[in-house]
């Protein structure tokens, strides 16, 4: 991790560096040369000037009369009235610029080296200077950051690791935004783990209260069944059967009376904005169908309903993989207000499934494809523990249905009420029934 963040500091300082010192470069070499230019102009007009004076004043203009005023580290070429010209010097071999002056006819062209000033690669020399300057300090700064984040993320590691060992105290902060963000999450996890121990212990004190009774009273109605048949006194010992049977059909009652109250109490303490699960399942998956020339297309609109956007990503997630390896065509997404109900139907253009595939598909170990067979069966096992109902309501195109309780509707209404339960007939054909069911797990598909 540390390395990691090293080498981005320093890369990025880098790449910063050079575009920075390219068009410096090239902005330094522009300005040398039109600065040599310039100069070799000015000169040239003053050694044309030097040489008119000395013909009008009638004073020698030979090659070693000149030679003290115009031989230097350059061309100089000078043409007389009369077509005459003298060379002094020799042509640069490097990069040069020329200039010209004219006085009283005298022409003079001198070819002036650019580094006779400034070298070009004595500033590329600086500029790679302060480069190499610019990269230690961008390591060192690298190497502070990647020690502090790297003692942060360790700190938050231990962190989770202590919420999933069961201390819930609440996680460090560090004052920066992004990291802190990460702390609320452990928090809110913590919180949630203290509510699901808090609701585990209360179901077991319950569960150990609620079936105290109806233990003691089997085991005392098979005493008298084991005395009655011990008097082969069997119409006593069936007597004693019979109340059994009545004792344990009161222990099934409280069971699942246990079990539905714990599971409203889950369901209450938490609510998901459906319209943003579909919008973040939808983003995830679009890529992912876009590869097999495939669309998803969402229509949700602003709703919330009961239950945790965990276990809803996980159950879209199983659709969505089972719509892209067995399906055809777009996935559509629609969402609908029923009675009190969200219901979110997901559907594809493929060819369907087989009524035989139709009646099973929801049973472990049963798929079509030759997969594993659990995700469809996971898939409505999350969805009863929220409350909800996940059905097959069409074979061909598939179509599935989830049916979710709305936040604002009370659970006791919906279990109580009517509710349209779409069955696959054998041949594939679609039929409605109206039943009086629930839908936290109590109305049978077939």
């Amino acid at each position: 991790m540390r390395r990691r963040i090293i080498f981005t500091i320093v890369t990025t300082v880098f790449i910063t560096a050079l575009l920075i010192a390219i068009p410096l470069l090239g902005y330094s070499n522009y300005g040398i040369r039109k600065k040599t230019k310039t100069f070799a102009a000015t000169q040239a007009q003053n050694d044309a000037q030097v040489v008119d004076y000395r013909i009008k004043a009638r004073l020698p203009v030979d090659k070693e009369s000149l030679r003290p005023y115009l031989e230097r580290q350059r061309l100089t070429v000078v043409t007389f009235p009369t077509g005459e010209t003298l060379t002094f010097g020799a042509s640069p071999q490097k990069s040069s610029e020329r200039g010209t002056g004219n006085s009283g006819g005298v022409t003079v062209i001198i070819t002036e080296p650019t580094d006779s000033f400034v070298s070009l690669a004595a500033v590329a020399s600086k500029i790679s200077g302060i480069i190499t300057f610019a990269l230690l300090i961008g390591f060192l700064i690298a190497v502070r950051r990647s020690r502090v984040l790297t003692e942060v993320l360790v700190d938050l590691a231990e962190d989770a690791a202590r919420v999933g060992s069961g201390d819930l105290r609440p996680a460090r902060r560090y004052g920066m935004s992004d990291l802190d963000q990460v702390a609320d999450s452990l928090d809110a996890s913590s919180v949630r783990v203290a509510e699901l121990l808090r609701a585990e212990r209360g179901l077991v004190a319950d569960v150990t209260h609620q079936l105290r009774t109806p233990l003691t009273a089997i085991e005392l109605q098979l005493d008298e069944v084991i005395d009655a048949a011990n008097r082969s006194d069997y119409a006593s010992a069936r007597i004693g059967v019979n109340a059994a049977h009545e004792q344990i059909d009161r222990l099934r009652d409280v069971i699942s009376d246990l079990l539905i109250a714990a599971r409203q109490s889950e369901i209450g303490e938490a609510e998901t904005d459906l319209a943003l699960v579909l919008s973040q399942q939808e983003i995830e998956w679009r890529p992912l169908f876009a590869r097999v020339d495939r669309s998803i297309e969402v229509s949700a609109p602003a709703v919330t309903v009961r239950g945790g956007d965990g276990p809803l990503r996980q159950i879209f997630a199983t659709l969505f993989d089972n719509a892209l390896v067995h399906g055809e065509g777009t996935v559509s997404v629609r969402v609908r207000d029923t009675a009190g109900l969200v219901v979110v139907e997901i559907s594809d253009e493929g060819s369907g499934i087989t009524p035989e595939l139709a009646k099973s598909m929801f049973e472990r170990n049963i798929s079509g494809g030759g997969s594993s067979g659990l995700g469809l069966s996971v898939a409505r096992a999350l969805i009863e523990n929220l409350g909800g109902r996940l059905e097959l309501i069409n074979s061909r195109p598939t179509t599935f249905a989830l049916f979710l309780i709305q936040q604002d509707q009370d659970a006791s209404d919906l279990e109580s009420g009517n509710h349209t339960v779409v069955e696959v007939s054998e041949g594939g054909v679609e039929s409605s029934t109206s039943a009086s069911s629930t839908v936290s797990g109590n109305t049978q598909r077939r």
